[in-house]
């Protein structure tokens, strides 16, 4: 019996799919800032998002729908809250 968890949330493209930890599907991906094949960094429109593992290959980027389809052994999905930078009076007054 293969394991598939699916993750979907409040935003438009927020869906996140892992199959048997050997695979994963997201959707509403706008940007990859990182990969080797240890992990995959994306920026979503969920925030960032981290996928650790082993041997993580991305097999496809649609650009268009923002959907990625990477492969490999899944140890972790993480997300991040992406959090602006503070100003120099917003320290100030604190």
């Amino acid at each position: 019996m293969k394991d598939i968890i699916e993750i979907s949330d409040s935003h438009p493209h927020g869906i996140l799919t892992v199959r048997d930890r050997q695979s994963v599907t997201l959707d509403g991906v706008k940007n990859v800032e990182g990969f080797d094949e240890g992990y995959v960094s994306l920026a979503t429109n969920s925030g960032k998002v981290i996928i650790e593992g082993k041997g993580l290959k991305i097999e496809s980027l649609t650009r268009d729908d923002g959907v990625i389809f990477i492969s490999g052994r899944i140890n972790g999905v993480y997300y991040s809250e992406e959090k602006p930078e503070r100003g120099f009076f917003s320290n100030l007054f604190k």
